[in-house]
């Protein structure tokens, strides 16, 4: 549990940057690409947390098929 609550801290942490940085070039759309960023992070985190692997990912797409 301590793990994932770091991985949100990380990812919410890595979002705020994020919109900090991105302020200036996407101006009004500085939330849409910070959530954007933030949800790639959270994603990001979940695989690695379930030690799942992009391979796993695409065999398990390719048996949905």
């Amino acid at each position: 549990m301590r793990k994932a609550a770091g991985a949100v801290a990380a990812a919410f942490a890595m979002g705020t940057g994020v919109m900090t940085w991105m302020g200036v070039a996407f101006a009004a759309q500085t939330e849409a690409a910070a959530l954007g960023v933030m949800g790639l992070a959270l994603y990001a985190s979940s695989a690695l947390l379930s030690g799942k692997t992009a391979e796993d990912t695409t065999r398990g797409m390719a048996n949905q098929a």
